[in-house]
């Protein structure tokens, strides 16, 4: 089916929530839980499928221990190789591992950021009823047969370095416009449809692979400044305009954080909950960009499975690029 939306001045009012909400958009009898993913028709996957034309992949997952110093008191990825050859007569070896699926690459499920003045998530779900239920959760992507689309890499690092000279520090408050955006597009000859999944390099995966320890502990434990795009008005409505089915970027937060105090254009918010489009953070879009640039094109078939907890807050992508 197609889905036909109004205008963001137009959106049907719902109490409580701001212009452009669209909670009830997707529902059927009465219920959603996917949000934007419902923009992944069979339709718009078959037409993504014209995006394969080599055969050459890149996955997009970060090495799960590679972030060094998590911030927001997370713990950092820990793993433990069991020898059962020790308690046993099988040579053979298992692994446990702690994981918290926000300190690294990961999808931010429709339950993980809430509204913060009434403390409320997608499609109303409260705080108190998010407390004891799996409403939201991230299986529901996973029962709905995972995230496969087209996506769209926006590669600022390359230019802000072809048109400045460099590119502005990844853990600087760099807000990036959404002119910038749309002039990077041009450059790549790049053109969004609704469906697209969006990605957005801004360089802070590059910065840590080439970062020190103790650089690393200052940008990510110490000061909490983030690179990301520009949580504005005209972000917000750039963003509804195009109906992406999922929003990626390569930074902490996506947006630029911390968000502006007092304001109302908070990224988090309007995708997670007044949209239900789901959020992916520190993924690893460096080969990613090699391989748009050495073919010289900058959209591809995408794959991602999520880990299939019931009412999981985040997930590593387990994305996969193909060309």
């Amino acid at each position: 089916m197609a889905y036909v939306f109004d205008s963001f001045d137009t959106t049907k009012a719902i109490p409580g929530t701001p212009q452009g909400c669209l909670w009830g958009f997707y529902d059927r009898d009465g219920k959603d839980e996917v949000g934007s993913i419902n923009l992944l028709t069979p339709e718009v996957v078959l037409a993504a499928k014209e995006e394969i034309k080599t055969g050459r992949h890149v996955q997009l997952d970060w090495p799960l221990n590679a972030l060094s110093h998590p911030g927001f008191g997370r713990k950092p990825f820990a793993q433990r190789v069991l020898n059962l050859l020790e308690k046993s007569e099988t040579c053979a070896f298992d692994d446990e591992i702690h994981l918290n699926t926000q300190s690294g690459s990961q999808w931010d499920s429709l339950k993980h950021y809430a509204g913060q003045k009434d403390k409320v998530f997608y499609n109303g779900l409260t705080y108190q009823e998010a407390l004891h239920s799996t409403t939201n959760g991230i299986h529901n992507w996973c029962e709905r047969g995972g995230i496969v689309g087209r996506g769209v890499l926006v590669d600022m690092v390359r230019f802000y370095e072809e048109r400045d000279g460099a590119m502005p520090s990844p853990t600087s408050r760099f807000e990036i416009p959404v002119r910038d955006i749309e002039a990077a597009m041009a450059a790549q000859k790049t053109e969004t449809r609704q469906g697209d999944i969006l990605f957005v390099r801004s360089g802070f995966v590059r910065w840590h692979n080439g970062a020190t320890d103790a650089e690393r502990h200052q940008g990510t434990k110490t000061q909490n400044t983030f690179i990301g795009v520009q949580a504005s008005e005209e972000s917000v409505r750039w963003l509804y305009e195009r109906h992406f089915a999922a929003l990626v970027g390569d930074t902490v937060a996506f947006e630029v954080w911390p968000p502006a105090e007092g304001s109302s254009w908070h990224l988090h918010e309007w995708a997670l909950v007044w949209w239900g489009t789901p959020l992916g953070e520190m993924w690893d879009l460096e080969a990613l960009s090699v391989e748009c640039a050495r073919q010289d094109r900058y959209s591809f078939f995408l794959t991602s499975a999520p880990l299939h907890v019931k009412g999981g807050v985040g997930s590593p992508p387990g994305a996969i690029a193909i060309f």
